[in-house]
């Protein structure tokens, strides 16, 4: 029942914006970016290590480093999704190049006091890349975006100086009511003056003079969703091989975010009997644009090792702390009416500025490679993150209370076990790779019958001579979504998402 109470207060606070479990979901979940290598085994390399974006995931794999390297990678990325909306489908994606990795591992000889080597490296990663776009469209005949509004206004007991208050209702409820989709009609039993979407209020009171007499038969729906922007982590390493035997190492990890957010929802209105341009009080349809612009930077740290416990086997195990941003974000949202008869009406556009803090989760890896030959390797990484552990905390300068969306995070984002496996196998100077990843569902089952957990297949190969290697990596990653645009209907958005990259790493070793 909790949960099903929380679902319903998160549908209403969405139609104001504020930050909430999505956002901090989406800034601790990353994807398999980095080398061509790296990508072609999904990103497994915990117990391998020696492999500049392996470093990522366990710092110990640059104590296996016998020499210094320098790589740089660019990349493609085609992005698809296929949304069934009220029983309409919608196709839409986009295609960018990028450059998910470059990395240098400088390795020294020291043989002092069981210490054979040490290194240090720098290493840039793109951890998510945030381009996507959604369209979706759908035809209703009985609930409107501007339902959620509505309800919230009658759960308030707000007047209708508090719904025309863009201090009170900020954020889409002010504009709905100055663009005059939101009215207000008085309740024959109790006497109470309640809101109303102002499209049915001529059926609700058709006598009320001025009012036609026409019902609304369809309401076309449209909502377009763009996104663009990245995560990235730039790494700085230091590490060492303890007689070949055990290899340790730790770093100082500095995040950056980049995103930004554009979506449209729009509905279109027909009548029956069909409005003509003499019906001056019916709208045609009503257009709400928002904006999010979010930058942050964050810090980590990470520590780990690798044994090698007989000449083939190694066993891995790595820590990273928290990260701790700070966000900056700006949001705006414009909204405008037109009538039957042409007249239009463009609410008062908002943009206010919002700054927090965000904590992301702890990330232990537990890692088993085995190398066979010298010829081919295997290499399994488990995961374990308990997204429920994020958290947001107010800047020191500002008053907010973020007990409300903390409490969210708990009872929606569940602990999720990802599990990442990656071979490769050389026919000099060749080399094949394989990698499959999995992703476990974030969201506790109790809320959402959903399962949005990522499967993820790579595949490679490269040509390595003396010191130089060329690598071609492809992973392709499949995620199915379900999206209530709007907290009053049962209507469900089912986004399918299928996202391939295609990455090349040039890299030289001396």
């Amino acid at each position: 029942m909790r949960y099903i109470i929380a679902l319903l207060t998160l549908g209403l606070a969405s139609t104001s914006f504020a930050q909430n479990y999505s956002d901090a979901l989406q800034f601790s979940r990353t994807d398999i970016s980095g080398s061509a290598r790296f990508v072609a085994m999904g990103g497994s390399f915990g117990a391998l290590g020696g492999e500049i974006s392996g470093i990522s995931i366990n710092p110990g794999g640059i104590g296996v480093y016998r020499n210094s390297e320098f790589t740089i990678s660019a990349g493609f990325n085609n992005y698809n999704a296929q949304t069934t909306y009220r029983g309409s489908n919608a196709v839409d994606g986009r295609f960018s190049m990028n450059l998910p990795n470059v990395g240098y591992v400088g390795n020294y000889k020291i043989n002092t006091n069981g210490w054979k080597s040490i290194s240090f490296g720098i290493l840039h990663n793109r951890l998510n890349r945030f381009g996507s776009e959604q369209r979706a469209f759908g035809n209703s005949s009985n609930s409107t975006y501007i339902d959620d509004y509505v309800n919230q206004l009658n759960n308030n007991n707000s007047t209708a100086a508090d719904a025309a208050s863009y201090e009170v209702y900020p954020f889409g409820i002010a504009q709905a009511w100055n663009a005059a989709l939101i009215d207000t009609l008085t309740n024959p039993v109790t006497g109470n003056v309640d809101f109303i979407p102002y499209i049915f209020l001529h059926e609700t009171e058709p006598n009320v003079t001025g009012r036609p007499l026409s019902t609304v038969e369809n309401i076309a729906q449209t909502r377009t969703l763009d996104t663009r922007g990245n995560q990235a982590e730039t790494q700085f390493i230091f590490g060492g091989n303890f007689m070949d035997k055990l290899y340790l190492g730790a770093s100082v990890s500095l995040q950056t975010i980049n995103f930004e957010k554009t979506s449209s929802f729009r509905e279109v209105y027909t009548y029956g009997p069909t409005a003509t341009a003499a019906n001056e009080y019916l709208i045609a349809n009503y257009q709400e644009d928002t904006r999010l612009i979010s930058d942050g930077t964050g810090v980590n740290l990470k520590v780990g090792g690798i044994l090698r416990a007989t000449e083939d086997l190694r066993v891995g195990l790595s820590l990273q702390t928290p990260t701790i941003m700070r966000m900056d974000e700006v949001f705006s949202i414009d909204v405008n009416s037109q009538f039957v008869d042409g007249f239009e009406i463009a609410a008062e556009s908002v943009e206010s500025t919002f700054s927090y803090r965000l904590r992301t989760p702890v990330r232990v890896t537990a890692s088993l490679a085995y190398i066979i030959l010298q010829r081919a390797a295997v290499n399994v990484d488990y995961e374990y993150i308990d997204y429920s552990t994020a958290f947001f905390n107010d800047r020191k300068d500002f008053q907010n209370d973020y007990s409300f969306q903390n409490s969210e995070i708990q009872d929606i984002l569940t602990n999720a076990h990802h599990v990442r496996v990656g071979a490769e196998y050389k026919v000099n100077p060749f080399v094949i790779r394989v990698g499959y990843s999995y992703q476990g569902n974030p969201y506790d089952p109790d809320f959402s019958v959903a399962d949005e957990s990522r499967n993820a297949y790579s595949v490679g190969g490269g040509f390595r001579n003396n010191n130089f290697n060329f690598d071609v990596g492809i992973n392709s990653r499949q995620m199915t979504l379900n999206e209530n645009f709007y907290s009053s209907t049962d209507a469900i958005a089912a986004i399918e998402e299928t996202e391939t990259n295609v990455v090349f790493t040039l890299g030289w070793r001396w």
